[in-house]
């Protein structure tokens, strides 16, 4: 079974066409996470803010994003960009 594997992922990464494609999506995310590093928080979805299911009314910041907003993308991390 493992042999089967390595055997299939070695002959899609020996196919230059489809080694291309897949250097070329990571250049591509690379260069967006340069340009925009941020995705929006979606537990909060940029309001900064997360309301009490307990306490109608109450509200705090969002313990997703620390009350940013945002949170950094994992390519920006791996470029070594900090929040």
């Amino acid at each position: 079974m493992a042999d089967a594997l390595i055997s299939l992922i070695g002959s899609i990464l020996g196919n230059p066409a489809v080694l291309a494609l897949i250097v070329g999506y990571i250049v591509v995310y690379m260069a967006t996470c340069i340009v925009k590093p941020y995705r929006i928080c979606k537990a909060c979805n940029r309001s900064k803010e997360t309301h009490s299911k307990l306490f109608p009314g109450a509200f705090g910041a969002c313990r997703a994003c620390k009350g940013v907003g945002y949170h950094l993308r994992v390519g920006a991390r791996i470029l070594g960009r900090k929040l």
